[in-house]
């Protein structure tokens, strides 16, 4: 299978789930005006099934495996709170 496109991303921006389906919001970091610090822009979004979702989240959790084999990534064993709405 031959790619055609590829889109650079910094992360995901957003994640919601709307009318059956699941929409991912990407994000790039851009300098702001006032100090140059990153901040996340959106820009670009893709839309799954709940199954289309779950297997990108198994994926996704294999390869986060094979980063922690390879000792490029560890778990946190206390991680934080998620914080509250």
């Amino acid at each position: 299978m031959a790619i055609e496109n590829e889109i650079y991303a910094d992360g995901v921006y957003q994640i919601h789930l709307l009318e059956q389906t699941i929409r991912l919001d990407f994000m790039r970091l851009q300098p702001s005006a006032e100090n140059q610090t990153p901040v996340p822009k959106p820009f670009e979004r893709i839309i799954l099934s709940p199954q289309g979702f779950l297997r990108t989240y198994e994926a996704m959790g294999q390869i986060v495996r094979k980063l922690e084999e390879l000792g490029l990534v560890r778990r946190n064993p206390n991680p934080p709170a998620p914080p509250a709405n």
